[in-house]
């Protein structure tokens, strides 16, 4: 007693020094309070009420009998505190066969953990509940050793299947106790908090190790499940059911719950990790895991079960552990190893990653956090990884890994075979990836198949920025350098999608790269498409640093040194806008296709150019499909409404290596180029590069909008093939149609439309608005223009000289048709019924009289008969209606047959005879 005295007292002292000279800081204030109150507390003593009998010696306490009911043994205490280096130890000797201890605090004071809780003596793998409503502290030195599992709750009773209560809150009386099975813990509202603090708290393979509170903060805590169950519940005022006794897993409790937040600190870990890679289940009102802290299930052979984390209102992820270390905050699961950037301890394993599952209402992750599920085995496959939040905010910072959401097969320096992964699946309100965080599906080595990206964004998703080595934010699916196989699908959609400063939504195939590990040759295999459907979508500002030059945009690529073929780009959407040099891309620079480009836009608007890079290059804001090997480029397919290009912006299609270029085909309403705008085909040593334009209203150029073929070398031009309503440009603004080549033959050039206005055709480009096809050294292309539709000026018809004058033929009649006949002159009218006589010169109320016409007609009478006259049928002109130039490069003239027919005039000879 003199020395736990002694020992008071110095507390005390040291205590009041730091008080009263006011040298507390709230951390430090904490940190005094929980010591002293573990020091009033390092005890463990009964509270009468269950035959519990402890027998103290020294720190170390040794606890017997209780009651025995069935293979459940009931122990009660009014206090329970282990002291540093002590241990408690529940002595089964008398009790050997029980397989659940439930052990309940009453005393109303916190239990202080510091030292060892152990079961001995024991015929079984017994599993151990802690119940003390009044709080639970783990310090540093707490550790587990017994065979079950361990249940450390805060609740204020533990049910069971026949209705009897075990409870810490009403032990006045002898308990009520069962043989039953335990269905439940009730939680009051005034339940105590969590805290591992530095604990190392492990749990046999198999086992579940559970801490259930109003409140969970672990600050550099281990909690160790090897294959078996982790349950983390942040909740009170609620009543938690178990199912599955063999584990102690537990079910969502009544919406009246008060969930309250679960933090881990400072390297913390929640660890399921084992052959076959146990679950772990959070619940909580918020959840954060920061400084390096992870929650971690690993399998090496069998079915990971998995992680599950729903909370009501946030779940954060942010930083990494200290300065130099690689350790990340976040979620993993795998199959052989922790973190895809470390080589697995032993040979490539096999089995099937457990899936991740976050529900929230906000998701933020921050400074490189990571939610991952990956592989380094063989035969092997991750989890998939489902995140459903209302807002995600992903913002990575600090240092060069930005993982972000991730799921990856292989790691740089292990090579696993026939591996898979999982989907990765992101359905939120709002989205924003920023400062070079990713949703990425990728193979970063040996062979498999990665898995597909879905990000679904109701109201917006917005991808810009890069972190401060260059990484640009992404939505991404990859073959990586040195690996091989098939690359996933993404799939977006989204109400409004921002691309901007770097940001990117990319499918690729990786060319070599030159890393500390040496020269890694380029992937092989085939990328996955890229579909998007979206209200609106802006993409814009390529990333300008001092490490990289990133375009902004979409796109889809095979790298050099790369084998395989790029993924098509499939984009639907009301408006898309691109300008400041974003860009949308296919392209391939390795032995390999690129992909098409395939756009259903209502309104399309590309303008503007960039910012100069770092290298001085700038960039214009543009629509590309290009290749630069000997593989064919993709085809750009645009089906709007609007088609609008200005301002230096462009549509491309092009191969300057010797393969074929692919076709660009837009169909719309209007097409629209303005201040250098181009649609334009370049083909260095191969062919194709046609243009297909189909404007059912308007094509209109201005200020040097031009349509362009390029054929150089000894290629072919592209041919340029326009249907439009109308072509318009302005004679001076240098706007042209051209279908040019130097060596071979120049493309053709056909136009079908109702009118070219302010166009005109030249062997030779000139300052005006030229059409025409070269080549500067072969067999220029040829021009032919189809007008169609009315043309007043063409199939006109010369009316006959002589007129014949209807009054005439009127009156004189037709010479055959002889017989009665009545004539009417002159003023006057007739009676209503000319049958009936008129009696009266009155008629419905007005003064009428009846007509009569007195005068001589027989002047009428003796009018000489007119003959019909018959003009000979005169020369029809026809005008040309279109003209194309020949293979000797002259012009001619063509003239179809009028549709108009000249209708002869009508004469009484037309009638037949009676």
């Amino acid at each position: 007693m003199k020395t736990l005295y002694k020992g008071i007292s110095f507390r005390l002292n040291a205590f009041l020094l730091i008080f009263t000279t006011g040298l507390f800081t709230p951390g430090m204030m904490q940190s005094a309070i929980l010591l002293w109150s573990g020091c009033a507390n390092a005890q463990v003593t009964s509270d009468g009420t269950t035959n519990t009998i402890v027998n103290p010696s020294g720190n170390n306490f040794t606890i017997l009998n209780g009651v025995n009911k069935g293979n459940n043994l009931f122990h009660s205490f009014s206090n329970f505190s282990v002291p540093t280096g002590g241990a408690a130890s529940f002595d089964l000797i008398n009790t050997p066969n029980i397989t659940t201890i439930f052990s309940r605090v009453t005393g109303g004071n916190v239990s202080n953990i510091d030292g060892l809780i152990s079961t001995l003596n024991s015929n079984n793998a017994v599993s151990l509940f802690l119940m003390n409503p009044a709080g639970i502290v783990f310090g540093a030195n707490a550790r587990l050793n017994i065979g079950g599992s361990f249940i450390g709750t805060t609740g204020n009773s533990i049910k069971f299947a026949d209705g009897t209560e075990f409870s810490a809150v009403n032990a006045s009386a002898t308990p009520l106790l069962t043989i039953s099975v335990p269905v439940g813990l009730q939680l009051g509202a005034n339940a105590g908090a969590i805290q591992v603090q530095g604990a190392d708290l492990r749990v046999q393979t198999g086992q579940t190790l559970a801490l259930i509170g109003s409140q969970i903060d672990m600050t550099g805590g281990k909690l160790t499940a090897p294959d078996g169950h982790i349950e983390l519940w942040a909740v009170q005022n609620a009543g938690i059911q178990m199912e599955n006794q063999a584990q102690w897993q537990l079910t969502s409790p009544a919406d009246t719950a008060n969930w309250g937040t679960i933090s881990l600190k400072q390297s913390s870990l929640v660890d399921a990790s084992g052959i076959n890679g146990g679950g772990i289940n959070i619940r909580g009102r918020g959840l954060t895991v920061q400084d390096g802290s992870n929650i971690s299930s690993t399998t090496s052979a069998g079915q990971g079960k998995g992680i599950t984390i729903q909370t009501t209102e946030f779940a954060e992820f942010l930083g990494v552990s200290a300065p130099g270390q690689l350790f990340l905050a976040g979620v993993n699961t795998s199959v052989g190893n922790k973190y895809s950037f470390f080589p697995p301890s032993g040979p490539p394993t096999t089995g099937q990653a457990g899936n991740i599952t976050i529900e929230t209402n906000r998701l933020r992750l921050a400074n490189d956090a990571a939610i991952q599920s990956s592989t380094s085995g063989n035969n092997s496959i991750t989890g998939d990884i489902t995140i459903h939040a209302a807002d995600v905010d992903m913002v990575g910072d600090e240092t060069s890994f930005s993982l972000g959401i991730v799921n990856t097969i292989g790691t740089l320096i292990t090579f696993g075979n026939n591996n898979q992964s999982g989907r990765v699946a992101v359905d939120a309100q709002r989205i924003r990836l920023l400062n070079g965080d990713r949703i990425s599906s990728s193979l970063l080595g040996g062979n498999g198949t990665a898995g597909e990206v879905r990000v679904r964004a109701v109201e917006s998703l917005e991808i810009r920025g890069a972190n401060p080595y260059g990484i640009t934010s992404a939505v991404l699916a990859s073959i990586e350098a040195g690996a091989t196989g098939q690359g996933g699908r993404i799939t977006i959609d989204a109400g409004s999608l921002v691309l901007a400063n770097g940001g990117t939504i990319t499918s690729g195939v990786a060319g070599a790269s030159n890393t500390f590990f040496g020269l890694i040759p380029g992937a092989q295999g085939t990328a996955g498409s890229i579909d998007i459907r979206a209200r609106d979508v802006q993409v814009s500002d390529p990333l300008i640093d001092t490490y990289s030059n990133s375009i902004a945009g979409i796109t889809a690529s095979v790298g050099n040194g790369a084998v395989g073929s790029g993924g098509t780009i499939n984009l639907t959407a009301d408006n898309l806008r691109v300008f400041n040099g974003g860009q949308i891309t296919s392209s391939s620079q390795g032995q390999g296709n690129a992909g098409n480009i395939n756009l259903q836009v209502k309104n399309i608007d590309i303008q503007g150019i960039s910012q100069p890079l770092t290298n001085g290059e700038i960039l214009p804001s543009a629509i590309a499909a290009s290749s630069t090997t000997n593989f064919h480029a993709g085809t750009i397919n645009i089906t709007s409404d609007t088609v609008k290009v200005r301002n230096s912006a462009e549509v491309i299609v092009s191969n300057t290596g010797s393969g074929d270029a692919g076709n660009l085909n837009i169909t719309a309403n209007n097409i629209f180029l303005d201040n250098k705008a181009s649609l334009r085909s370049e083909v260095k040593g191969g062919s194709q590069g046609n243009i297909h334009l189909q404007a059912n209203d308007v094509l209109l150029l201005r200020r040097g909008g031009n349509i362009t073929t390029n054929a150089t070398g000894t290629s072919t031009g592209g041919n340029i093939d326009i249907t439009a309503g109308a072509i318009i440009a302005v004679p001076d603004e240098d706007s042209d149609i051209v279908a040019n080549a130097i060596l071979g033959s120049g493309g053709n050039i056909q136009i079908t439309t109702q009118g070219i206005f302010g166009l005109k055709f030249h062997d030779q480009l000139t300052p005006d608005s030229d059409i025409t096809a070269s080549s500067q050294f072969g067999v220029s292309g040829t021009v032919q223009v189809n007008t169609i539709g009315i043309d007043p000026n063409s199939g006109l018809v010369e009316l006959p000289a002589n007129i014949t004058d209807p009054s005439q033929q009127i009156a004189t009649g037709c010479s055959n048709n002889t017989g009665s006949s009545f004539v009417a002159t002159g003023r006057g009218g007739v009676p209503r019924n000319p049958l009936q006589q008129v009696t009266s010169d009155v008629y419905d109320g007005l003064h009428l009289r009846t007509w009569s016409d007195i005068r001589d007609i027989s002047a009428f009478r003796q009018t000489q008969k007119v003959q019909a006259q018959v003009p000979p049928t005169p020369e029809v002109l026809i005008q040309a209606t279109s003209w194309h130039r020949n293979a000797q490069g002259k012009i001619e003239l063509v003239a179809d047959k009028p549709s108009t027919q000249v209708q002869q005039p009508l004469t009484c000879a037309a009638v037949p005879k009676i």
